[in-house]
Order: structure tokens, then sequence, then C-alpha cells
């Protein structure tokens, strides 16, 4: 038995069914690992691509992604134990033990920094408004408290159906970050709206974009709204174990794979951050490919086309420049007049 665990007593075979707690519990870890690995090839694409970043963001991602490591880890843990430690002794499966309230814990710090930087991305969009960030702020901080406060009831309970006592609790916590997530998605979209410019390019990317958004958005809001309504649904099986499992690996996976899309939405190429250049340049007709080619400006073919390039270069959108990659937009045109 591994030390600092409780001895739990025996319990005949067949007094509890395995697929419906440990076998929940078992796929959704298998979920997390999946998701885990992910999360670390998306980790070393965001450092190999983004290196112009601001420490601020780089620090934050290395931060985000050892909280991720923990989460796994103790997620392993614990089933390590219900699986080998506790191996035939059914009635350790309905034992809540250390690393599974301490995960919740760690879970929600992870979940929090992903607002936080989401929340910040909401501040430069917005043209530095603080309305938006600061709601999020405020439902994180109670999302943790409640999230902190489930957790340490969770360690003194003896048995799992006890958490019917303060099921409260989950059900709030998880409402809460269901809906705080649609709203930053839901934001974000409106607000990269009002950047389409009518350029075709341009637009592209913000909508896509606004694509990455919605889809990272709703998928975490389904996962909270999941685990929720499994738990409503039936207290005694564990398939809220496998969505709540899931979820951190979600946020952490949204946040990388919107900051990689930036780099590879036009090939990775960027846009210096301020370009203030616009102008038009003409440049000498010509009627053939041919350098060596004469060409008499006086002639009728000469009178009947001209052939101008207009190259267009702006400014990246304020609040965009960390978040969206553009290359210099080139429209060119060749018009002729009858």
């Amino acid at each position: 038995m591994a030390d600092g665990l409780p001895q739990i007593p025996q319990l005949s075979p067949g007094a509890i069914k395995l697929d419906d707690t440990l076998g929940a519990a078992f796929i959704g870890h298998f979920v997390t690992t999946l998701l885990y690995g992910i999360t670390t090839l998306q980790a070393f694409m965001y450092y190999k691509r983004n290196g112009k970043d601001s420490m601020f963001l780089k620090l934050a991602v290395l931060v985000i992604w050892i909280v991720d490591s923990l989460h796994a880890g103790l997620i392993t843990g614990a089933m390590y134990w219900y699986c080998i430690t506790s191996f035939t002794n059914l009635l350790a499966v309905q034992k809540p033990i250390w690393p599974i309230p301490t995960m919740i814990i760690v879970s929600n710090v992870s979940n929090s920094i992903v607002r936080g930087i989401f929340g910040y991305r909401l501040w430069k969009l917005s043209n530095h408004s603080w309305i938006m960030p600061a709601i999020i702020a405020f439902f994180s901080v109670f999302i943790v408290v409640d999230a902190t406060y489930f957790a340490v009831k969770l360690y003194s309970i003896p048995l799992y159906s006890d958490i019917s006592h303060f099921s409260w609790s989950l059900y709030l916590g998880l409402s809460v970050e269901a809906t705080v997530d649609l709203i930053v998605a839901i934001t974000q979209c409106l607000l990269l709206k009002g950047f389409e410019t009518g350029i075709r390019r341009t637009d592209l990317v913000i909508r896509v974009l606004i694509t990455y958004t919605i889809n990272t958005g709703i998928l975490t809001s389904l996962c909270a709204i999941g685990a929720l309504v499994a738990y409503a649904a039936d207290p005694t099986k564990f398939i809220y174990f496998a969505f709540y499992f899931a979820l951190s690996k979600l946020y952490v996976n949204s946040l990388l794979a919107t900051l990689n899309a930036r780099g590879s939405l036009l090939g990775g190429r960027r846009l210096r951050p301020r370009a203030t250049l616009s102008k038009i340049s003409f440049r000498q007709p010509t009627l053939s490919t041919d350098p060596s080619s004469s060409y008499d400006p006086e002639s009728a073919a000469a009178r009947d086309h001209i052939e101008f390039t207009t190259v267009i270069t702006g400014d990246t959108p304020s609040g965009l420049d960390d978040d969206i990659v553009l290359e210099s937009i080139k429209d060119k045109r060749t018009e002729s007049f009858p």
C-alpha cells in the first residue's frame, strides 16, 4: 500500500459496478493523457514559432504547461492507486484520496490563468476597456473559491456518495464556468468582427480566428455542462469524472491552438507591428514581357491601355498585433480604359 493512503476494508465482488465507476474514470484518464500529449506538442510548437512574443506571454505558457503536467500526474497517481494498489478491493473505488481534491485545485488554477490571458486579449481588442476583463476576473475568482471549498470538503468525507451534502457547490461552480466560457467566446467574436476591413485577405484571417474562438469556447462549455449533467443524472457513477478530468486539458489546448494559429494562417509570415505607409505607385506601361522590346508612349496601343499597380500597406489594428498575424496586403488591379 502506498504511504499516506487509507486502509480500505474488503468488499464482496459484485457489490460495485466497475464499468460505471472505475471504468468511466479510466476512460477519462485515457482522454486526459492523450490531450496532455497534444498540449506538450503545442507548447513545443509555440516556443519554436513565436519567438517574438512578449516575455510575459512566454512565461505564462511555461507556467500553464507545468501546472498542466502536475494535473496529469495527479490523475495518473489516483488511477494507479485505484487500479493497482487497491486491486480486488472494490470498496476503495468509493473512497476519495488526496490526489483527487488536489487535482481539482490545480485544475482551477490552470483554468484561471488561461482565462486571464483571454481576458488580456479582450482588453487589447476592446481598445483597453476594463469591463469584460473585470467580469472575467470576478467570476474566475468565484470559481476558484468555489472549487477550493469543494476540494476541502472532499478531503474530509469517507465516501464519494457524501458529495450529495455539498453538491450545490459542484452545480454552481460548473454552471458559472460554462457561462463564463460562452461569454468570453461571444465577446471575442464580436470584437474580432469589428476589425473586418472589407479587404478579402484580412477578413479571411479574422473569420478563421472567429471560428477558432467559437469552437474552443463551445468545447470547454460543453465539457463543463457534460460533467454537470452526468453528476445530476447519477451521482453514484463516475461518468462526471471523465468530463472533469478532460476539462482543464481543453482549456490549455484551446489557448495554445489560438496562439499557434496566428503564425500559420498566412504561412507564418508576419507584418511589422506598426506600418504606416499607404501609397499608390505607377509604373511605365509595357506591351511585352520581353525587356528588350520597344515601346512608343505615343502609339495607339499605349493610349488605349494604361496599367497600374496599387500597393496598400496599413496599420495592424490596435489590439490585434499580439493575436493576429497579418502579412502586407497587396491589392493589385489592372484596369483598361476604353
